[in-house]
């Protein structure tokens, strides 16, 4: 069916867009997949804000293979843009390379594209499928449709909690109660999201770094709450304020 052909080459559009988490903010995650005769030529991803976008990856993606991209089929997670902003407009890259038709996962909600997009494409002549993977492409960018529809952060709450409902021993040691595979969950989400917050006791007490210690991953802005300023100067946040951006509250 035409439908599973659809889902199967936007996961693969999907795989590609996680590539670039954490490296895209505030632009969201997007992957592109060129396809023609049901074979992919071309593959791309936004892999860092400034940068290009999804679509022009792809189809560099598929010139550097040699391949011929006209009246084949796009696969896109997110609505192509049709503004200029730091790259000109994704839609029009698509029109002039005579792409056949464009599958997109989601709509965009962001008031600079919203619609445009696939209404500059379809004055084009190019044939449009929407909504594919809707949900998974949506849950792709959680953190950029929320900022869009509420403009305010998306708030992830992170504790360690004993079964018994505690967050240290009665000493005051809380290091750990974690598992090790959790505790890389936390850096998966340090690497994730664009800042990481705790108040001056946990500095104090355990004396944190706050970074991401995950290969090829980025630090976040640490924010640390500290309305008397105890914070002292010998402390790794101190020490490596330099090199990784560090706000004091």
């Amino acid at each position: 069916m035409q439908e599973d052909i659809y889902k199967k080459y936007m996961k693969i559009a999907i795989e590609e867009a996680e590539k670039g988490e954490g490296f895209t903010s505030p632009n969201p995650l997007v992957g592109a997949v060129i396809v023609k005769d049901d074979k992919v030529i071309g593959i791309g991803f936004h892999q860092k804000y400034g940068e290009n976008h999804a679509e022009i990856n792809a189809f560099l993606d598929a010139e550097k293979k040699g391949e011929n991209t006209e009246n084949a089929d796009m696969y896109v997670t997110l609505e192509p843009c049709s503004h200029y902003g730091k790259t000109p407009p994704c839609a029009d890259a698509i029109i002039k390379k005579k792409i056949k038709r464009v599958i997109i996962g989601c709509l965009d909600s962001n008031p600079k594209v919203s619609g445009g997009g696939i209404k500059k494409l379809k004055e084009a002549g190019i044939e449009v499928i929407v909504n594919v993977l809707e949900e998974e492409c949506r849950k792709l960018n959680e953190v950029f449709f929320y900022y869009i529809a509420n403009k305010r952060p998306f708030v992830v709450m992170k504790y360690a909690m004993t079964m018994d409902g505690k967050i240290a021993a009665v000493s005051g040691k809380s290091k750990w109660i974690t598992s090790e595979k959790t505790r890389e969950h936390s850096h998966k989400f340090r690497n994730k999201y664009s800042a990481i917050m705790v108040g001056i006791n946990t500095v104090i007490k355990d004396n944190p770094m706050l970074d991401c210690r995950l290969e090829n991953t980025r630090n976040p802005i640490r924010i640390i709450l500290d309305s008397s300023l105890k914070i002292d100067l010998n402390s790794n946040i101190c020490k490596t304020a330099k090199k990784i951006k560090t706000l004091i509250a």
